[in-house]
């Protein structure tokens, strides 16, 4: 069966100096990564530069409609960030939140304005989870998604780059049954723990997404494959469900 992929997950731009190493991406190395992957569409987002009108520009000026904006989330300039999410809302189709890089966990009240925003527009909200259990846990995830029911929020990396940490976060959804918490499976190399996630949620509420260029889109097309997922998964997961929140999002 031939899907439509829609990588959920993408970084465009330079990193700040601290993050040496770490690779960039410009809009047409972002396509060539996406035609040679086999991937149809792609959520881009700024790196921690934070450079959202620069990237909504771009994603304009280049004319291509497989591209969708998301906007990088500074706590520490809450009045510029939220001019910009109000002066560019018809551009905008998600929002990016990176407690660790931003040092604020995200269920810290200073991050609550961006999710009343995205509330009131239905945009999908991702949130970067890592090892770093005191500033991004899976945990804090959970609480904003019961906090904000309307805010579609996609816990990254699965909950976290550790199986054991993958593994509690789809526990504990498939307990709360939130109807607007997803998994994000960006730079998941463990297809055990997209299998164990895909028996116990379902397939409806889990996201493909690479983190390129931080990882190779094609790889982790590859690692999903490991999972053994049936059509019905494939067709879901690769696109359909993040399909659906972009399409129900508010453009007033």
């Amino acid at each position: 069966m031939k899907v439509r992929v829609l990588d959920g997950h993408i970084h465009c731009g330079d990193w700040k100096p601290e993050r040496e190493g770490w690779p960039g991406a410009s809009i047409a190395e972002i396509r060539d990564a996406l035609d040679r992957s086999g991937i149809e569409e792609a959520v881009l987002m700024p790196t921690d530069v934070g450079d959202n009108a620069g990237l909504a520009r771009a994603i304009e000026e280049s004319g291509d409609d497989r591209l969708h904006f998301f906007a990088w989330l500074n706590p520490h300039a809450p009045g510029e960030t939220l001019r910009f999410l109000d002066e560019s809302s018809g551009r905008i189709a998600g929002l990016k939140i990176h407690p660790s890089l931003e040092r604020l966990r995200v269920d810290d009240p200073g991050w609550t304005p961006f999710f009343e925003v995205a509330e009131r527009h239905r945009w999908p909200v991702i949130v970067h989870c890592g090892r770093w259990q005191e500033m991004a846990s899976w945990k804090f995830c959970v609480t904003v998604a019961e906090r904000h029911p309307e805010a579609p929020v996609i816990i990254a990396h699965m909950g976290g780059d550790l199986p054991t940490l993958q593994q509690e976060c789809a526990r504990e959804l498939a307990v709360r049954r939130l109807p607007n918490a997803y998994l994000g499976t960006e730079s998941i190399r463990e297809y055990y723990s997209l299998r164990y996630a895909l028996d116990l949620l379902g397939p409806s509420h889990i996201l493909f997404g690479s983190d390129y260029p931080l990882g190779w889109p094609g790889a982790y097309l590859q690692v999903f494959e490991g999972a053994r997922p049936n059509d019905e998964e494939r067709r879901l997961v690769l696109g359909e469900n993040l399909r659906g929140l972009l399409a129900a999002r508010r453009l007033d």
